[in-house]
């Protein structure tokens, strides 16, 4: 959309609201209100400048938690490492022979 010259608000819109409101959840998601659900993503640079600061996720919030993108681990309301994923035990740690 950007190559095709669409603004880069517009752009945005298109992500959040307008696709919320094309399945029909706009009173639900799509954009950041009292009474809406409040899953998002927090930026490390303005998308607005160039869209592709999309890619730099600093923080994700999913149902009130608050989480380092990089590691996963909850950072509000608690500070709680992630745990070691199940499927991960079976591997012996790194540096292992």
């Amino acid at each position: 959309m950007s190559t095709g010259g669409m603004p880069l608000h517009d752009i945005l819109r298109v992500g959040t609201i307008f696709g919320a409101k094309s399945i029909g959840l706009d009173k639900d998601l799509g954009s950041v209100e009292p009474g809406k659900l409040a899953d998002l993503i927090v930026l490390d640079a303005n998308p607005l400048e160039n869209v592709r600061n999309i890619l730099r996720i600093k923080y994700v919030m999913r149902n009130g938690q608050l989480f380092e993108s990089e590691t996963l681990d909850e950072v509000w309301p608690r500070q709680q490492k992630l745990a070691r994923p199940w499927w991960l035990e079976w591997l012996p740690p790194v540096g292992t022979p």
